[in-house]
């Protein structure tokens, strides 16, 4: 793998660019097949939007078989959204029953989080597997406590937003990842280039900070 690729940490599409390097969010209801075909990375996982589509037994006996694909680099998007109906204590019940798997398989996770930062720091200071906040819109204060438990914070889009912006540029570059997430219009070139506006620095130092950030994930 080259160090000079754009690595796109979470996408719901496939690599847009020639350079680019994508962690694809790949569904449960997939085969093994058609997941061990596909010529990109993927993460596979139950999202908090999705419990109704299986119980917890389905989805972990599901999750077990996908993710024991050399494809599956990690398990994900899985967390808790507060503002959905679903109740919170459902939402955990699954996901920690994903968690678990992604323990015993040691693979990182991609982390759905939405007015639930707090519910999620007890599993970072239990969990040894590393734990990446996917489009991260938390404040300054928010993301320093994740960050004691070495989270990596995941920005995209909304690297557009003031709020966003202000935070991204408090947070170490080891601890950073950049996505596309569902964006149609912005490419995975664009964030990396407002990234190195933000930090101040060469979009191609910022690759390389990235690039060793991912080779991390791979060796923790």
């Amino acid at each position: 793998m080259q160090k000079d690729l754009f690595i796109n940490i979470h996408s719901h599409h496939k690599p847009k660019l020639m350079n680019e390097f994508v962690l694809r969010n790949a569904y449960l209801s997939l085969s093994s097949e058609s997941i061990q075909n596909f010529p990109y990375a993927v993460s596979v996982g139950l999202h908090p939007w999705h419990l109704q589509q299986m119980t917890v037994n389905e989805c972990t006996d599901k999750l077990i078989e996908l993710a024991s694909s050399e494809k599956v680099m990690a398990i994900g998007e899985i967390g808790i959204d507060r503002a959905i109906d679903t109740p919170v204590q459902k939402q955990l019940t699954y996901f920690e029953a994903q968690l678990n798997i992604a323990r015993a398989l040691q693979k990182p996770v991609i982390i759905h989080a939405v007015k639930s930062y707090g519910d999620l720091v007890p599993f970072l200071k239990k969990t040894k597997v590393p734990f990446i906040f996917h489009q991260f819109q938390g404040n300054e204060q928010q993301a320093k406590e994740l960050l004691k438990y070495n989270a990596f914070l995941s920005f995209g889009k909304n690297l557009f937003e003031p709020k966003s912006e202000q935070t991204f540029k408090t947070v170490p570059l080891e601890n950073i990842f950049l996505e596309t997430d569902t964006s149609h219009h912005l490419h995975i070139d664009d964030i990396y280039r407002k990234a190195a506006e933000l930090k101040k620095m060469h979009i191609d130092e910022l690759k390389s900070i990235v690039f060793h950030n991912f080779a991390t994930l791979k060796t923790s």
